[in-house]
C-alpha cells in the first residue's frame, strides 16, 4: 500500500529532502549542499544540475535511511526558490545557469517592462510592480545580452519547475510561483497575453499552468532509476547514459580550452585578459562537469555487484523457464509413452501367461503321450515278443507319431504369435520416443529470444559492447610508484567483428550471436545521389570557415592544400565550382584598381591646373601617406579589407588630396606674391588651416550619427565610414605638416607661370557673377526648379537595399516531377549538365542532388541519415573572366538551352554573403489563432498579388507539404477499453520507428555509422487498422485480466495535406506569402500600389495582414538615414558656427546641400541607377563635402570684406581666387569617382549608385556654389563681418589681398569711368589685422634665407 510522501525543498544553498508518512509523520530527512555562484558584484547564478544531482542523491538517502521501497511512495511534492529563471533548449538541455531570486542586474529591464506595460497596467494585471528578483526582468536582459541563448531557448522554467520536468518529462508550473514572474494574469489565474505580446516574448516558451493541488506530472522511469525507484538494471543502463554524455562533456571542455590556449598565443595583447577569463570559465564548467562524473561513476560502481547479481539471477530464471518447459514436454511425451507401452506390457503379459498356461498342458499332454508311448513300447516289445498281425502294428507306430507331431506344431504356431506382438510392442515404444523428440524441439522452439532482443535492446547491447574508455588512474603496486590511465575495452575494428559478437548464451543451444538474429550489411549510398562536375562523377567536399576566420586565408589555404594532394596523387582531380575568397579577389582588385585610376587621375588634374611638377609631387606624396595613415588606424581598430571599406578608401583617395591641394596652392600662390618659401609655407598653412580644418569636420560629422544606427544600415556603413574618417584624418594631419615641409623644400625657386586660358575663364565667370548678383532671381528660380524636379523624382522612384550585383559564378536549380524515376531524373539531370556546359564563357559546371541549400546537401551526400532528394538539383557554375562581363547573356543562352526539357529552371547569380541583401520581391506576413482561416487569407492575398502587374511567382509556402492521414481516436471508446490517446500514439509511433543508429564503427581511418533496421514487422497503411492493444481490466470477481484490442475498434482515418510549416510571431499563428518582382519593375513600387488594395481586403475574422520583406527593410533603411541626415545637418552646422563665429553664416554655406541632393538625383536619372542604401550614403558624404568648398568661399569672403573691400567686389575677388582651389578638390574626388562609374569588373554594382550621386552632386553644387553661395551671401549677410580680436596671429607680413583687389577693381573703373563704391569699412590696417609685406632686406635673398 502506499502510504508514504516525499517532500523535497529545493533551498539556495541546498537541496532538503524528507520522508512522511502519510498521517504526517516524518520518517527520514537528508540535505545535500551546493555552490552560489556571483560572476560580477550583485549577481547571483547555480547550476541547475546541482539541484537535480542534489535531489537524487536526497532521494535515495531517504529511502535508504528509512527502508521505505520506491514503489511505496504515493506522491511528491515540491518546494522552494522562487522567481529564478531556467532556460532550456529543444533537447531540454540547459543553456545557462539558472539567474536566482536574489539577483540584481535587471533593473534596465524592470524600466522597460514598466515603460512598456505602464506602471498601472502591471500592477491592475500581476499585482506587482517590475521588481529585479521577478522572471520577466531576466529574460528580456538575456535577450538583451545573450541573443544566442535567448534564440535556442523553447522552455522557460522556474527552480522548481525545472525539478518537476527532471522528475516527470512535463513542463509546468504553479499559480502561486508563476505570480513572481511579471508574467501572470492573476485575477484570470493565466497567462497574461497582453504583457507577453508587449514584450515580446512567445507564450509557447512558458509551461502548462496548474493548481497548488493538481497533479502535475507521473516520475518517468529514468527518474525513478536516478532517484532509487528503479530495476538495478536500468538505473545501471541511466548512470551509464549519463556517465558517457559527462565524459564528452568533459572532452569537449577540454577541448575548448586547448583552442583557448592556442588563441591566447597569437592574440593581441588586448585581448589577452579576455581570453584568459574565458580560459577560466571553461575550466571552472569542467570541474563541475568532471565532480559530477566522479559521482556517477563512484554511483555506477556500487550498482556493478547488483547488477551482477542481478544478470545471474536473470540467467537463472531465463534456464529455469527453458528447464521446465523442457520437463514439461518430457513429462507429456513419458505420459503418452506410459500409457502406450502399459497397454503393451498388459497385451504381453496376457500373452505369456497362455503360453505358460498352453506350455503346461502341452508339457501335460506331452508327458501323456510318453507314458503312452512307453506302453504302446511295451505293447510293441509284446508283439515282437508275441507276434501279431503286421498292419496292425504299423498302423499303431503311425498313430503315436501323428499325435506327437500335432501337439508340437500348435506350440510353435503360439510361441510365433506372442513373438509378434512383442514386435508390435516395440514399434510402438518407438513412436512414443519420436514424439518425446517432436515434442522437446517444439519446447526449445518457444523458447526463443523475439522478446529479449527487440530494437532497442540491439541498439543498447551494441554500443555497450562497442565501448572504450579510460576509467580513471589505477597506483603501479607494490615497489611501482607511478600511475597508470586505466582504459577499459576496445572498440570493434571490422564488421566481421561486429558480426560475431555474442548476445546471449543458452544451456544446450549454446551462444548466440548478431549474425544469428540480424542481417548485417554494409552499404554504398553513393549512387543514391547525383554528384557531378563537367561530365564526369565527383564526389563534392564543403569547406566552412570557422567564425573568426578570414574567408580570403581560409580560400587560400585550401587552395595550397588541394594542389598539394594533385601532387601526391596521380589521377586526382580537383576543380572549385564554387569560393567566396575568388569572389572577395575579385572585388577587392576591382576597388583597387579604381583607387589607383582615380589618384593617378588626381595627379594629372594638379599638373595641368598648375602648370608646374614640384607642387603636384607635393600632393602624390601627401596620397599613399595618407592611405598608410588610414590602414594603420583599420588594422588596430579592427576594420578588415572588405568592398565597403575599400570603397571607402577610394572615396577617401579623391576627398583626402583635398586639404593637401588647398594647402599647397596657397603656399604656391603666396610663394608667386614673393614671400620666400619657408615662411610661405607656414603661414600659407596658417591662413586655410581653421578652412580646412572645419572642412575636414563637417565630413567627419556625417559619419557621427552611425553610432545612432543599427541593424543592416550599421552593418552595411559602418566599415565605409570608419574608412572615410581615418582617411580625412589622416589627410588632415598629412596636409598641415607634411605638406607645409615639403612645400618649402621644393618651391624655394620660383618662377613666373602664365595661365592665359584660366585667366580668361575668370575673366568670363566674373561677368556672369557681376549679372548674377544684379540679377538674383535668375540663377535661385534656376535652382529651385531644379530642386523641385528632382524632389518629384525621388518621390516616384522606386528603393532597393542593394543593387543588382554582377558575378563571375551562377546558382542553377533544376526541379523535375515529384513522381519522376531516379534514373530518368539523372537523364534530366545530364541533358541540363549537357546544355550548360557548351556555352561560351562557362568554364566548370558542377552539380549534386538537392535544392538550393548547399548545407543540407552537402549534409545529406557526407552519409547522414536520410534519402537523396532526387527530384532536385543544384548546379554551380563558374564562368570565365569575358563570360562574368556578360552574365545576363549567359542565363538567357541557359534558360533557352534548357526549355526543352521536362524540368523547371531557375538560374541567379551568386553574389555570395551580399546575395541575402538583394531585392526579394514582396512579402505579406498574415496573422491568425486558426490555420484554416489563415489558409483562407493566404489564398486571397496571393490572388490579389497575382492580379498586380510586376508580381511573379506568389506562394504561401504551403505547396510543398506533405500529404496526411490523420488518424482520429474515439476517446471515449479508448478510455472505455483503458486506452487514453497518448497510449495510442506511444504504440503507434514506436511500430514506425523501424531505424535506429546504434554507434560508429570505426575501420582503419574510415567511420560507419550502424543502423539498425527492424524489417520484422513494418506496418503500412492496410494493416494498421488492426494493430494490436493489450490493455488490462478488472472482471466481477477482482481478478486482472488481459485484453487485446485492434486500432479499427475505436479509431477511424481522415485524409488531407498536412501543413509545410507554421510559423510564430509575438504569439501568433503567422503565414507569409512571399513572390518575387518581375524584370524592369520596383519593389518599393510595387508595395506602394499593393498597400490601399491589401487594406480593402476583407480577411476572415481574426486574420491581419502586413508588408513585410524587402519593402519593410527598405522603411527601416530610409528612416534611419533620414535620421542619420538630420543629425548630420546639426553637427554640420554646429561645426561652421564655431568657423564662422555667427549663426547665419553656416546657413549661406547649408544652402549648398539642397543643390548637392539636386545634382546627386539628376545624376540617378541620367544613369538610370535607382535609390539604394549605398546610394544614400552617397547623399551623406555629399552632406559634409559640399559644405567644404561653401566654408572656405564665405571663409575668405569675410577676410576680404574686414579688409575693407565692398561686398560685391569682395564676392567677385573670392570667386576668382578661390575658383583654382575649388575645381581643383572637385574634380580630384570626381575623377577618382569616374573610374567607379565606368568600372565593369563584377561587383562594381555596389558602389557605381554611390558613384554617380558624389559626381553628379559635387559637380552640380560646385558649380552652383560659385554663384548661388555669393547671391545668398549678398542676400543675407549685407552687414560687414565683425572682426574677433583673438590675438596676434603671426601673419602680418602676409600680402594685403583686400588692398590689392580695391587697387585693380578702381583701376578697372576708372579706366571704364564708373564710380567707385564706398568702402564698407575703414582701411586702416589696426582694424584689419593684416599689414603690408615689408620691403626685402638687402642680406636676404628671394626665399627668405641670410646671405
Amino acid at each position: 500500500m502506499k502510504e508514504y510522501l516525499l517532500g523535497i525543498d529545493l533551498g539556495t544553498s541546498g537541496t532538503k529532502t524528507v520522508l512522511f508518512r502519510s498521517d504526517g509523520t516524518a520518517m527520514a530527512a537528508h540535505t545535500v549542499e551546493y555552490p552560489l555562484y556571483q560572476p560580477q558584484n550583485g549577481w547571483a547564478e547555480q547550476e541547475p544540475s546541482d539541484w537535480w544531482r542534489a535531489v537524487r542523491e536526497t532521494v535515495q538517502a531517504v529511502l535508504h535511511k528509512s527502508g521505505v521501497a520506491a514503489a511505496d511512495v504515493a506522491g511528491v511534492g515540491i518546494s522552494g526558490q522562487m522567481h529564478g529563471l531556467v532556460m532550456l533548449d529543444e533537447r531540454g538541455e540547459v543553456l545557462h545557469r539558472s539567474i536566482l531570486w536574489c539577483d540584481g542586474r535587471t533593473g534596465e529591464e524592470c524600466r522597460e517592462i514598466t515603460e512598456t506595460v505602464g506602471a498601472e497596467k502591471l500592477i491592475a494585471i500581476t499585482a506587482n510592480p517590475a521588481l529585479a528578483g521577478f522572471t520577466a526582468g531576466k529574460i528580456l536582459w538575456v535577450r538583451k545580452h545573450l541573443p544566442e541563448v535567448y534564440k535556442a531557448c523553447r522552455h522557460i522554467l522556474l527552480p522548481k519547475d525545472y525539478i518537476r520536468y527532471c522528475l516527470t518529462g512535463q513542463f509546468a508550473t504553479e499559480v502561486s510561483d508563476a505570480s513572481g514572474m511579471n508574467l501572470l494574469d492573476v485575477p484570470r489565474r493565466q497567462w497574461s497575453d497582453e504583457i507577453l505580446n508587449k514584450l515580446d516574448i512567445d507564450p509557447a516558451l512558458l509551461g502548462r499552468m496548474y493548481e497548488s493541488v493538481d497533479v502535475t506530472g507521473t516520475v518517468t522511469a529514468e527518474a525513478a532509476a536516478l532517484t532509487g525507484g528503479q530495476s538495478v538494471s536500468d538505473a545501471c543502463a541511466a548512470l551509464d547514459a549519463q556517465i558517457l554524455t559527462l565524459t564528452v562533456q568533459v572532452q569537449q571542455k577540454d577541448n575548448e580550452i586547448v583552442q583557448l590556449e592556442q588563441q591566447l598565443d597569437t592574440a593581441a595583447p588586448e585581448e589577452q585578459d579576455a581570453i584568459r577569463a574565458e580560459i577560466e570559465s571553461k575550466k571552472a564548467e569542467q570541474a563541475a562537469l568532471q565532480t559530477q562524473l566522479d559521482t556517477a561513476t563512484s554511483q555506477r560502481a556500487a550498482l556493478d555487484d547488483y547488477r551482477s547479481a542481478e544478470s545471474t539471477l536473470s540467467t537463472t530464471r531465463t534456464a529455469l523457464q527453458n528447464a521446465t518447459v523442457l520437463l514439461k514436454a518430457r513429462q507429456e511425451a513419458e505420459a503418452s509413452l506410459n500409457e502406450s507401452t502399459e497397454e503393451l506390457r498388459q497385451t504381453l503379459q496376457q500373452t505369456i501367461t497362455t503360453l505358460n498356461t498352453q506350455i503346461d498342458k502341452a508339457e501335460a499332454m506331452l508327458t501323456n503321450l510318453n507314458d503312452q508311448r512307453g506302453k504302446l513300447q511295451s505293447m510293441l516289445e509284446s508283439l515282437s515278443a508275441n507276434p501279431t498281425d503286421p498292419q496292425l502294428a504299423d498302423m499303431a507306430v503311425q498313430l503315436l507319431f501323428s499325435g506327437t507331431e500335432a501337439q508340437l506344431g500348435l506350440g510353435e504356431f503360439q510361441i510365433s504369435s506372442g513373438r509378434t506382438q512383442l514386435e508390435a510392442g516395440k514399434t510402438q515404444l518407438d513412436a512414443a520416443r519420436k514424439e518425446y523428440e517432436s515434442a522437446r524441439e517444439e519446447a526449445l522452439k518457444s523458447a526463443n529470444l523475439d522478446q529479449l532482443l527487440n530494437m532497442n535492446t540491439l541498439k543498447q547491447l551494441i554500443a555497450a559492447q562497442n565501448f572504450s574508455m579510460p576509467a580513471g588512474y589505477i597506483d603501479g603496486g607494490e615497489g611501482d610508484s607511478d600511475q597508470y590511465i586505466l582504459k577499459v575495452g576496445d572498440a570493434f575494428d571490422n564488421v566481421d567483428e561486429l558480426k560475431s559478437m555474442v548476445l546471449c548464451s543458452i544451456d544446450g543451444i549454446g551462444d548466440v550471436r548478431l549474425s544469428d538474429v540480424a542481417d548485417i550489411e554494409l552499404t554504398d549510398n553513393a549512387d543514391d545521389s547525383y554528384a557531378k562536375v563537367g561530365k564526369n562523377r565527383a564526389v563534392l567536399l564543403s569547406i566552412y570557415k570557422s567564425s573568426t576566420a578570414s574567408t580570403s586565408s581560409v580560400s587560400n589555404a585550401s587552395t595550397a592544400a588541394m594542389k598539394d594532394l594533385m601532387a601526391e596523387n596521380d589521377g586526382l582531380h580537383l576543380t572549385t565550382i564554387m569560393d567566396q575568397g575568388d569572389y572577395i579577389k575579385l572585388i577587392v582588385n576591382s576597388v583597387l584598381s579604381n583607387l589607383i585610376e582615380g589618384a593617378v587621375l588626381a595627379i594629372i588634374v594638379l599638373a595641368l591646373f598648375l602648370k608646374d611638377i614640384r607642387p603636384t609631387l607635393v600632393v602624390a606624396i601627401s596620397m599613399p601617406l595618407s592611405v598608410l595613415f588610414a590602414i594603420v588606424l583599420m588594422y588596430f581598430t579592427g576594420i578588415t579589407l572588405n568592398i565597403l571599406s575599400l570603397s571607402g578608401l577610394a572615396l577617401g583617395v579623391g576627398m583626402l588630396v583635398d586639404n593637401s591641394v588647398v594647402v599647397i596652392e596657397n603656399i604656391y600662390r603666396l610663394r608667386g606674391r614673393g614671400i620666400p618659401a619657408p615662411r610661405a609655407a607656414v603661414q600659407g598653412a596658417r591662413q586655410v588651416a581653421g578652412a580646412i580644418m572645419s572642412s575636414t569636420l563637417t565630413t567627419v560629422c556625417v559619419f557621427l550619427p552611425m553610432v545612432f544606427t543599427t541593424g543592416m544600415v550599421l552593418e552595411l556603413l559602418s566599415d565605409m565610414a570608419w574608412t572615410i574618417t581615418f582617411s580625412l584624418l589622416a589627410s588632415l594631419i598629412v596636409a598641415l605638416t607634411v605638406v607645409p615641409c615639403a612645400g618649402s623644400t621644393v618651391l624655394r625657386k620660383q618662377r613666373e607661370i602664365k595661365y592665359p586660358w584660366f585667366d580668361r575663364f575668370l575673366n568670363g565667370y566674373e561677368k556672369l557673377l557681376r549679372f548674377c548678383l544684379k540679377r538674383k532671381a535668375v540663377p535661385l528660380t534656376l535652382a529651385i526648379a531644379l530642386l523641385a524636379v528632382s524632389v518629384w523624382r525621388i518621390a516616384t522612384m522606386g528603393v532597393v537595399l542593394i543593387p543588382d550585383m554582377g558575378s563571375n559564378q551562377l546558382s542553377i536549380t533544376v526541379t523535375v516531377p515529384a513522381d519522376t524515376e531516379k534514373e530518368e531524373a539523372f537523364a534530366t539531370a545530364d541533358a541540363v549538365m549537357d546544355a550548360i556546359t557548351g556555352i561560351d564563357g562557362v568554364e566548370t559546371v558542377g552539380a549534386m542532388s538537392g535544392g538550393s541549400d548547399s548545407t543540407s546537401n552537402m549534409l545529406m551526400m557526407s552519409g547522414t541519415e536520410g534519402t537523396a532528394d532526387n527530384t532536385s538539383f543544384t548546379y554551380y557554375v563558374l564562368l570565365t573572366d569575358e563570360g562574368a562581363g556578360n552574365s545576363k547573356a549567359i542565363q538567357q543562352q541557359i534558360a533557352e538551352n534548357t526549355a526543352d526539357l521536362n524540368c523547371e529552371v531557375n538560374i541567379s547569380a551568386s553574389s555570395m554573403d551580399m546575395s541575402a541583401l538583394s531585392g526579394s520581391g514582396i512579402e505579406v506576413d498574415i496573422y491568425g489563432r486558426e490555420l484554416d482561416d489563415l489558409t483562407t487569407a493566404s489564398q486571397q492575398v496571393m490572388e490579389l498579388l497575382n492580379s498586380v502587374d510586376g508580381i511573379e511567382n506568389v506562394s504561401n509556402g504551403q505547396e510543398a507539404g506533405d500529404e496526411e492521414v490523420h488518424i482520429v481516436i474515439n476517446k471515449d471508446k479508448a478510455m472505455r477499453l483503458g486506452l487514453t490517446v497518448a497510449q495510442v500514439y506511444q504504440q503507434i509511433a514506436a511500430k514506425l520507428s523501424t531505424n535506429t543508429t546504434a554507434t560508429t564503427l570505426k575501420v582503419g581511418s574510415e567511420t560507419y555509422t550502424v543502423t539498425i533496421v527492424d524489417k520484422t514487422d513494418a506496418p503500412n497503411l492496410d494493416d494498421l487498422f488492426q494493430m494490436e492493444f493489450t490493455t488490462t481490466t478488472t472482471d466481477d470477481d477482482g481478478n486482472t485480466v488481459n485484453e487485446t484490442h485492434t486500432l479499427a475498434e475505436f479509431a477511424s482515418r481522415t485524409n488531407g495535406n498536412a501543413y509545410a510549416s507554421i510559423a510564430r510571431e509575438n504569439g501568433s499563428r503567422m503565414i507569409s506569402v512571399t513572390s518575387e518582382t518581375a524584370e524592369g519593375y520596383n519593389t518599393t513600387l510595387l508595395s506602394r500600389e499593393l498597400e490601399p488594395k491589401l487594406a480593402a481586403l476583407t480577411l476572415p475574422d481574426g486574420c491581419t495582414a502586413e508588408i513585410a520583406g524587402e519593402t519593410t527593410q527598405v522603411t527601416e533603411m530610409i528612416q534611419q538615414m533620414v535620421k542619420m541626415i538630420a543629425l548630420a545637418l546639426l553637427f554640420v552646422y554646429f561645426v561652421m558656427v564655431a568657423q564662422f563665429q555667427s549663426l547665419l553664416s553656416p546657413f549661406i554655406v547649408l544652402f549648398t546641400i539642397p543643390l548637392a541632393f539636386t545634382g546627386g538625383m539628376i545624376g540617378l536619372m541620367i544613369g538610370g541607377e535607382q535609390l539604394s542604401v549605398i546610394s544614400l550614403m552617397g547623399f551623406l558624404v555629399l552632406m559634409g563635402v559640399v559644405v567644404n568648398n561653401g566654408i572656405v568661399f564665405v571663409d575668405y569672403a569675410n577676410q576680404l570684406r574686414i579688409g575693407g573691400l565692398e561686398r560685391t567686389d569682395a564676392l567677385v575677388a573670392t570667386g576668382r581666387t578661390r575658383m583654382r582651389p575649388i575645381l581643383m578638390t572637385t574634380l580630384t574626388t570626381v575623377l577618382a569617382m569616374v573610374t567607379m562609374i565606368f568600372s565593369q569588373d563584377a561587383g562594381s554594382e555596389m558602389g557605381r549608385g554611390m558613384a554617380i550621386v558624389i559626381v553628379g552632386g559635387l559637380s552640380y553644387a560646385t558649380l552652383m556654389t560659385l554663384f548661388i553661395v555669393p547671391v545668398m551671401y549678398d542676400l543675407f549677410y549685407r552687414k560687414p563681418p565683425v572682426n574677433i580680436d583673438v590675438g596676434e596671429d603671426g601673419m602680418d607680413d602676409l600680402p594685403d589681398d583686400a588692398a590689392e583687389f580695391a587697387a585693380e577693381f578702381a583701376a578697372r573703373r576708372e579706366a571704364e569711368g564708373q564710380r567707385e563704391p564706398k568702402p564698407e569699412t575703414p582701411g586702416s590696417e589696426e582694424h584689419r589685422r593684416i599689414k603690408l609685406p615689408e620691403k626685402q632686406k638687402p642680406d636676404e635673398n628671394e626665399e627668405g634665407i641670410p646671405q
